[in-house]
């Protein structure tokens, strides 16, 4: 049966065509731009752009690349992009970092220094801390059409969050998803993935609907109580996806889209019932979007998007707490406090964007944009009252080409949050085509990250109620001020079109003088620390500097007392010598340093200082490697191999010791075939094929998986 014909309007066609082309390239009409293998990038600037004319790098994750690497998340894929850290798969949601800097405690469990962004809709929850929950990705991989990674600051562009780079997820249009697909991924260590989409026209409309089902054990082996043991690590997880793409006129179009994205995970030690019993973890993200785009001429063009999202968690236990105390007696304590790491959170976004091209040398877009947060969130701030944030900003981007071969890039955004206050954030770039198909690219910016709610008003203990009274408290907001970043960027991008070949250099220098950490403070007297007053030295913490004592004990909290600088430089290189053969290479040197800025105010008399600097500079491998080979072989057969290293790091600050150097191999053989109208694909995937792979800590070992899979579009 022929598939039915994608229903555009030929005046929409022509006119999406004449904006992309004048917006592309105001100045330039060689015709072998057109056949260059070189992508369009409109996630830098939000200007679409070649990528030797962005003002930031960028690496592309094709959908040749996506179904060649066998990978069943997002996330996994990111380890093809150079200078990315991703923790293993298991039931925590992976920590995803750019250059490290990740404190390795519960409080940025999930990274809040890289935006993420699903055609164009942040992915950042307030109730994750202002990061994101992996877990809850609402998109499905076989949707994906590319992922544009732009490698360094970009809050220009997508505020406060980008404060390290910006992973833009763009999704396949709907008009080329017609019909029906299935797949399924099944395979050991409990491996069930299901995943139904159609697509199709209601009049002018068109429509994708998917529905995935995603299902493994996680980590195979855990060493607890001195022996390597079972320890339940499952996850499952379901998403629902619509989006609905519908022509109004000529010059406007309606983008719809609507998720909801649930995960059960099982937390929990073997043989630990009190301090932490098995257990589940329930989220879940429901979201809905609009998108209205107006082209005003071919080189002018408006949109306004709104974006909703709540996310929900719940997962109650009880643990156990016991100290000895001095507050009112000398007294031995134990008590079961309820723990639930959940809550809610709500948030509401509007931005407004105008990109217009006065002359051929000159292109330009701004914009503004809104958002509101609440969260709720007993775990987070020992109360059920909704906490809110509002912010507001401003942004803007200008290219100027002064000739041709000299093109200036200059943005700014201005922000304002009714918590931390203004914020302004530039960035200049200019590239230099020094020949054809050689181009020098040096830029200079400023970026700052807000902190989240938890770290700004945050408060979390554990209180004996309805007993003695007492309370261990966990974190204690004293005050935190948003991090500002300047970094210094030369870029070498070549094009070698005769040898298909290409080339992208980058050497940084990146500065933070007022990073965030979580550190023991001490606690004022209107909120004393029972459980640590009764340490030692008189019952008295202290400061192992300055010999400095805290009656009232201390508490975790926010704030900026470390200065780091990260030097550098990475590489990606792509090789097609042959139609049937693609190669790509990564690799990337990174040099955290850091220290603080006033060590005196750490309330910590085990001398916690150099252990915190340590984490910070082992929070990155020092070297790291990727490579990808893609070959299509005869009889409609494809064979990908991919490689991974890196030297040891640290995920986690309390660990005696690093993640050991990690080399990681996986492979995919796949068979394309046609039965009747119905394409299909049948693959074997197999991960992690020459050793073990250590998760967050040493003591946390992810095995080989393999699996089929098995895919039918009809």
């Amino acid at each position: 049966m022929k598939k039915p014909e994608t229903r555009i309007p030929l005046c929409l066609r022509q006119a999406t065509l004449l904006v992309a082309t004048a917006l592309a390239f105001p100045a330039c009409a060689e015709e072998d731009l057109f056949f260059s293998e070189m992508p369009l990038i409109a996630s830098v600037s939000r200007l679409p752009q070649q990528l030797s004319e962005t003002p930031a790098s960028v690496t592309v994750i094709d959908q040749e690349m996506i179904r060649a690497s066998g990978m069943r998340t997002v996330e996994d894929l990111l380890r093809l992009v150079p200078g990315f850290q991703v923790t293993s798969h298991n039931q925590d949601p992976a920590i995803v970092a750019y250059h490290g800097l990740n404190y390795g405690l519960s409080s940025e469990e999930y990274g809040p220094r890289v935006q993420v962004l699903v055609d164009g809709r942040s992915q950042y929850s307030p109730l994750f801390k202002s990061g994101v929950n992996w877990n809850l990705l609402p998109v499905a991989l076989e949707n994906i059409e590319r992922i544009e990674v732009i490698r360094g600051s970009n809050t220009v562009s997508y505020g406060s969050n980008a404060f390290m780079g910006v992973i833009n997820i763009i999704t396949m249009d709907p008009a080329l998803t017609k019909g029906w697909m299935v797949s399924a991924n099944h395979g050991n260590n409990g491996i069930r993935d299901e995943v139904l989409r159609w697509g199709g026209s209601v009049g002018d409309a068109n429509l994708r609907f998917t529905a995935r089902s995603f299902q493994d054990d996680g980590f195979q082996y855990g060493y607890y109580s001195g022996r390597w043991t079972y320890s339940p690590d499952n996850r499952q997880s379901q998403l629902f996806d619509l989006r609905a793409d519908i022509p109004l006129t000529d010059r406007d179009e309606l983008q719809l889209t609507g998720t909801f994205a649930r995960d059960m995970s099982q937390y929990g030690r073997p043989g630990s019932p009190v301090n932490d019993p098995i257990r589940n973890l329930e989220q879940s993200s429901a979201a809905f979007g609009i998108l209205w785009r107006r082209t005003l001429s071919a080189t002018e063009e408006t949109k306004l998007r709104y974006g909703y999202n709540d996310d929900r968690a719940q997962g109650p236990f009880r643990t156990r707490v016991n100290f000895t105390t001095n507050r009112v007696a000398p007294a031995s304590v134990t008590f079961f406090p309820g723990v639930d790491p959940g809550g809610r959170s709500q948030q509401h976004e509007l931005e407004f964007e105008h990109l217009l091209s006065p002359r051929k040398d000159l292109r330009f877009m701004w914009g503004l944009g809104l958002k509101s947060t609440s969260v709720q969130s007993y775990e987070q701030f020992t109360s059920t009252e909704w906490k809110s944030r509002f912010a507001y900003r401003a942004f803007g981007n200008l290219e100027y080409r002064l000739m041709d071969p000299l093109l200036f890039n200059l943005g700014g955004s201005y922000e304002h949050d009714n918590i931390s206050g203004d914020m302004f954030d530039p960035r200049a770039s200019v590239s230099f085509h020094v020949m054809p198909g050689h181009t020098i690219r040096l830029v200079a910016s400023r970026a700052h990250r807000n902190p989240s709610l938890y770290e700004a008003a945050g408060h979390s203990e554990r209180r004996d109620i309805g007993g003695t009274g007492l309370v261990d408290i966990l974190y204690y907001a004293q005050g935190v001020k948003p991090e500002q970043i300047d970094t210094l960027e030369l870029g070498y991008l070549a094009e070698l079109k005769e040898y298909r070949a290409s080339a992208d250099v980058r050497v940084f220098s990146e500065r933070i003088p007022n990073y965030i950490q979580i550190l023991p403070l001490a606690l004022p007297a209107s909120m004393p620390d029972d459980r640590e007053t009764s340490a030692p030295f008189g019952g008295l913490r202290m400061n192992a500097v300055n010999y400095a004592v805290f009656p009232n004990g201390r508490a975790d909290s926010a704030v900026n007392l470390e200065n780091v600088r990260i030097q550098g430089y990475e590489y990606q290189l792509n090789w097609r010598p042959f139609e049937t053969t693609r190669l790509m290479y990564g690799n990337s040197l990174i040099c955290v340093t850091a220290d603080f800025t006033d060590i005196s105010r750490i309330a910590d008399d085990f001398n916690n200082g150099p252990k915190i600097i340590r984490q910070t500079r082992d929070s990155a491998p020092t070297h790291s490697q990727t490579a990808m080979l893609i070959q299509k072989l005869p009889y409609d057969v494809t064979a990908s191999i991919m490689y991974f290293r890196a030297s040891p790091m640290r995920w986690r600050r309390n660990d005696d010791y690093p993640i050991e150097a990690s080399e990681r191999i996986d492979w995919r053989l796949a068979k394309a075939f046609r039965l009747g109208p119905m394409g299909g694909e049948l693959a074997y995937i197999s991960q992690m094929v020459n050793e073990q792979q250590q998760g967050r800590t040493i003591n946390r070992l992810a095995d080989r998986v393999h699996w089929l899979s098995l895919r039918l579009n009809f």
